[in-house]
């Protein structure tokens, strides 16, 4: 199976070229798995200000700014022109943060936001709030260029009325899309090489684990997403949902219309879910031990065929490069006799 890349919706102009960009569905906001999850958040610092030390761009990334001028149209439509590749990049997204870092322009980052904590780099890096970060804050990076996704869409006029060149990307609902905005980052950094092998090896990797199910007759598990105690999960429009259709799990929350519904212990109980995939098993403690004790969920099949299985949400939630360890995470927890490298 070939990943479709059907999304031309956001687009970067290089000289007279357009390289078609994704077109990120606004649904899947890591502010909601912060909130539900905490897993992101494994060290918060103290939010970065005004006052902040000043990173310095090193050689390479002075040297990039030589260039044609870079040209990005955001999910909201507003185009973003740059007279090169940037140099001082304010990242407000985890995922985003990997992919530029991913790609080679990390050294160009001056700051992100405080659930950024990926590639080990970052560590160093001032942090800044992820849900309401301040305009004047980041204003005293110095950014030549600010990336915002949807949980601070409200706040993006406010930083615009700055003067800061802000690109403003709605959060990717599919494996597809997120492969899109990587190259569409690649294009706007001038790392468009780098971005393009980096997709290329891991539309491989899905495509591998894709082709391993193409001959089952028979349909995935019964599958239930936990992100939190109280029966959050993630709906078909999701990305992580999306994952779950392209591994051809039957997700308990595919007849739900909210991107992140919350299920009743009954119609959880009702859907007997054969596989229970733990995304809260580090950020609320969860085991399969405490699952099969809640009450009434000793008789669902996940448990009594002890299928409830932690998962890294780092690796599952997170739409950037290493989404695709994630996937093959999931592959592995849904099927362990076609991956066998599950039961290690």
């Amino acid at each position: 199976m070939r990943l479709s890349r059907r999304f031309p919706v956001a687009r970067v102009v290089l000289r007279s070229a357009e390289v078609c960009a994704p077109p990120y569905i606004s649904i899947y906001a890591w502010a909601l798995l912060a909130m539900l999850l905490g897993a992101c958040a494994t060290s918060l610092r103290p939010t970065a200000d005004s006052t902040s030390p000043l990173p310095t761009a090193t050689a390479a990334a002075a040297a990039a700014a030589v260039g044609v001028a870079r040209s990005g149209v955001g999910s909201d439509g507003v185009r973003v022109t740059l007279a090169g590749p940037p140099t001082r990049i304010v990242s407000l997204s985890p995922a985003i943060t990997e992919v530029l870092f991913a790609i080679g322009a990390g050294d160009r980052v001056v700051a992100v936001d405080r659930f950024s904590d990926f590639p080990t780099a970052t560590a160093s890096l001032p942090k800044l709030e992820y849900s309401s970060p301040s305009p004047e804050s980041v204003l005293g990076f110095r950014p030549d260029l600010v990336i915002m996704v949807t949980r601070q869409k409200p706040q993006v006029p406010q930083f615009r009325a700055l003067r800061l060149d802000v690109l403003y990307l709605d959060e990717p609902a599919s494996l597809d899309a997120t492969l899109r905005g990587i190259e569409l980052l690649g294009a706007l950094t001038g790392r468009d090489a780098e971005a393009r092998a980096l997709t290329t090896s891991m539309a491989r990797r899905i495509e591998a684990v894709t082709a391993a199910l193409a001959g089952a007759t028979v349909a995935g598990p019964r599958t239930f997403y936990e992100l939190s105690p109280d029966l959050y999960t993630a709906g078909p429009e999701t990305f992580i949902g999306s994952m779950l259709v392209l591994l051809r799990a039957r997700n308990i929350a595919q007849g739900t219309t909210s991107p992140f519904p919350q299920l009743s212990t009954e119609a959880v109980l009702a859907a007997d879910p054969e596989v229970v995939l733990l995304s809260d098993a580090a950020s609320a403690q969860q085991t399969a031990e405490l699952v099969a004790a809640r009450p009434g969920w000793g008789g669902v099949a996940a448990v009594r065929a002890h299928r409830v299985i932690p998962v890294d949400p780092d690796l599952t939630n997170r739409p950037g490069p290493r989404i695709v360890d994630g996937f093959e995470l999931l592959a592995r927890a849904l099927y362990p006799d076609r991956f066998p490298a599950a039961a290690r």
